[in-house]
């Protein structure tokens, strides 16, 4: 803005471009939905690193232990980023939110990790050779979830699911968004200020992804056509106090007909 008030000065004249400024951004080339899958099947290796350890973890007086210490959203957090690191690809701010901090959708998460609880995995790396980022979240349970914590799985899971069959070509996605939400709605789930903090669904639904984590469009209120070409997560989410949260995220390739899902990992809560 400043540098646009100095060319004024200067009785040069400056307009605002309309959103979004990037607009060739918006539609991906063939070439570059290939880069953005490659990006992701590398997201996935980082992603199945997490599993992996969650899996020869075992569980000890409430805590996940492994190679006999507590187990930590740090520690998961550096075995991601360095099969990421590996494999040509700049990991950044990757979510590991355990329990409680997984209430905040943008909590990166720290400390030992309890059994029995949630925890929020969110990985969103950029290649280096080519520069798309690639984006996916899931929700894990080491032991056994709860049954508030099963439910709101099953309810992220099938507005999910509900959403992927709605995207296509001209679907608006503000219809997309509120879709979501009246399913939460329908299950008792509902969203906005309880016991002093917003809980429920209360982010969007995706975004666009590419040289930027995001991108034009936006899945959310009042939001526009979807478009043939357009990449986007969807990642829907439900974030109650104390039990924590749940959020499951694909990105898609927007069709005439439907969607290309460009992810692969598979979708399952609890890790015994």
């Amino acid at each position: 803005f400043g540098l646009a008030d100095r060319l004024r000065r200067r009785r040069i004249g400056v307009s605002v471009a309309p959103a979004p400024f990037f607009r060739e951004r918006t539609y991906k080339s063939d070439a570059e939905v290939r880069a953005i899958r490659r990006t992701m099947r590398i997201t996935e290796k980082g992603m199945a690193a997490a599993v992996d350890i969650l899996e020869r973890s075992r569980i000890r007086s409430g805590w996940v232990m492994y190679l006999g210490k507590r187990l930590t959203a740090d520690t998961l957090r550096r075995a991601i980023n360095g099969v990421i690191f590996a494999q040509g690809c700049v990991p950044a701010n990757t979510i590991v939110a355990p329990g409680k901090q997984g209430c905040d959708p943008h909590n990166p998460g720290t400390g030992p990790i309890r059994a029995n609880q949630p925890v929020i995995i969110d990985i969103f790396p950029r290649s280096e050779s080519s520069g798309y980022f690639g984006d996916i979240t899931r929700t894990f349970v080491k032991g056994h979830a709860s049954g508030d914590v099963r439910r709101m799985f099953d309810a992220v899971l099938a507005g999910q699911r509900r959403a992927l069959r709605m995207i296509r070509h001209g679907v608006r996605a503000g219809d997309v968004h509120r879709t979501i939400l009246e399913l939460f709605e329908g299950r008792g789930f509902e969203t906005g200020m309880i016991a002093g903090r917003m809980q429920g669904f209360f982010h969007g639904t995706g975004h666009g992804l590419g040289l930027e984590i995001h991108e034009p469009p936006r899945i959310s209120h009042g939001g526009g056509p979807l478009e043939a070409g357009m990449v986007v997560t969807v990642e829907p989410g439900l974030y109650y106090h104390p039990a924590g949260g749940v959020r499951i995220e694909d990105t898609v390739l927007v069709t005439r007909g439907g969607i290309r899902n460009l992810t692969r990992f598979p979708k399952r809560l609890e890790i015994p």
